[in-house]
Protein backbone atom coordinates (compact mmCIF):
# COMPACT_ATOMS: atom_id res chain seq x y z
CA UNK A 1 0.00 0.00 0.00
CA UNK A 2 2.94 2.37 0.55
CA UNK A 3 3.89 2.12 -3.11
CA UNK A 4 1.00 4.50 -3.88
CA UNK A 5 2.60 7.05 -1.61
CA UNK A 6 5.98 6.64 -3.29
CA UNK A 7 4.38 6.89 -6.72
CA UNK A 8 2.65 10.14 -5.74
CA UNK A 9 5.88 11.55 -4.30
CA UNK A 10 7.89 10.67 -7.42
CA UNK A 11 5.25 12.14 -9.73
CA UNK A 12 5.10 15.31 -7.62
CA UNK A 13 8.90 15.62 -7.76
CA UNK A 14 8.87 15.18 -11.54
CA UNK A 15 6.16 17.80 -11.89
CA UNK A 16 8.15 20.18 -9.70
CA UNK A 17 11.29 19.62 -11.78
CA UNK A 18 9.30 20.25 -14.96
CA UNK A 19 7.85 23.51 -13.63
CA UNK A 20 11.22 24.75 -12.37
CA UNK A 21 12.96 23.70 -15.59
CA UNK A 22 10.35 25.44 -17.74
CA UNK A 23 10.71 28.64 -15.71
CA UNK A 24 14.50 28.53 -16.02
CA UNK A 25 14.25 27.91 -19.76
CA UNK A 26 11.97 30.92 -20.23
CA UNK A 27 14.27 33.15 -18.17
CA UNK A 28 17.32 31.93 -20.10
CA UNK A 29 15.63 32.73 -23.43
CA UNK A 30 14.86 36.27 -22.22
CA UNK A 31 18.42 36.70 -20.96
CA UNK A 32 19.92 35.53 -24.27
CA UNK A 33 17.67 37.95 -26.14
CA UNK A 34 18.83 40.80 -23.93
CA UNK A 35 22.46 39.80 -24.45
CA UNK A 36 21.95 39.78 -28.21
CA UNK A 37 20.46 43.28 -28.07
CA UNK A 38 23.31 44.41 -25.83
CA UNK A 39 25.95 43.11 -28.24
CA UNK A 40 24.26 44.91 -31.14
CA UNK A 41 24.17 48.08 -29.06
CA UNK A 42 27.85 47.65 -28.21
CA UNK A 43 28.71 47.33 -31.90
CA UNK A 44 26.71 50.46 -32.74
CA UNK A 45 28.38 52.35 -29.90
CA UNK A 46 31.80 51.24 -31.13
CA UNK A 47 30.92 52.45 -34.63
CA UNK A 48 29.83 55.85 -33.29
CA UNK A 49 32.80 56.41 -30.98
CA UNK A 50 35.35 54.84 -33.33
CA UNK A 51 36.79 52.57 -30.67
CA UNK A 52 36.98 48.82 -30.59
CA UNK A 53 34.46 47.01 -28.41
CA UNK A 54 36.07 45.24 -25.44
CA UNK A 55 37.24 41.73 -26.05
CA UNK A 56 34.98 38.96 -24.89
CA UNK A 57 35.90 37.33 -21.61
CA UNK A 58 36.99 33.75 -22.12
CA UNK A 59 36.54 31.42 -19.12
CA UNK A 60 39.80 29.98 -17.85
CA UNK A 61 38.86 26.42 -18.73
CA UNK A 62 38.50 27.46 -22.41
CA UNK A 63 41.62 29.65 -22.56
CA UNK A 64 44.90 28.28 -23.86
CA UNK A 65 47.34 27.11 -21.18
CA UNK A 66 49.78 29.94 -21.98
CA UNK A 67 47.15 32.58 -21.20
CA UNK A 68 46.18 30.81 -18.00
CA UNK A 69 49.83 30.67 -16.93
CA UNK A 70 50.29 34.36 -17.78
CA UNK A 71 47.22 35.28 -15.74
CA UNK A 72 48.59 33.23 -12.86
CA UNK A 73 51.92 35.05 -13.02
CA UNK A 74 50.16 38.44 -13.09
CA UNK A 75 48.08 37.40 -10.08
CA UNK A 76 51.17 36.28 -8.17
CA UNK A 77 52.92 39.57 -8.96
CA UNK A 78 49.85 41.51 -7.83
CA UNK A 79 49.66 39.54 -4.58
CA UNK A 80 53.39 40.06 -3.98
CA UNK A 81 53.03 43.82 -4.54
CA UNK A 82 50.04 43.97 -2.20
CA UNK A 83 51.96 42.05 0.45
CA UNK A 84 54.89 44.48 0.14
CA UNK A 85 52.60 47.53 0.37
CA UNK A 86 50.96 46.07 3.45
CA UNK A 87 54.34 45.41 5.06
CA UNK A 88 55.41 48.99 4.27
CA UNK A 89 52.24 50.38 5.88
CA UNK A 90 52.84 48.24 8.95
CA UNK A 91 56.44 49.42 9.19
CA UNK A 92 55.33 53.05 8.89
CA UNK A 93 52.73 52.52 11.61
CA UNK A 94 55.36 50.97 13.89
CA UNK A 95 57.72 53.92 13.38
CA UNK A 96 54.88 56.34 14.17
CA UNK A 97 54.01 54.38 17.30
CA UNK A 98 57.66 54.34 18.40
CA UNK A 99 57.92 58.12 17.89
CA UNK A 100 54.92 58.61 20.13
CA UNK A 101 56.20 56.07 22.63
CA UNK A 102 53.43 53.49 22.30
CA UNK A 103 55.74 50.59 21.53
Amino acid sequence: MTWWLWLVLVLAALALYAVVGLGLWRRAKVLLGELRVLSELSERLAAVTGTEPPAAVVPAYLAPPAEVAEAGHRRQANLRARRERRADRAAQAMTRWRRVGLR
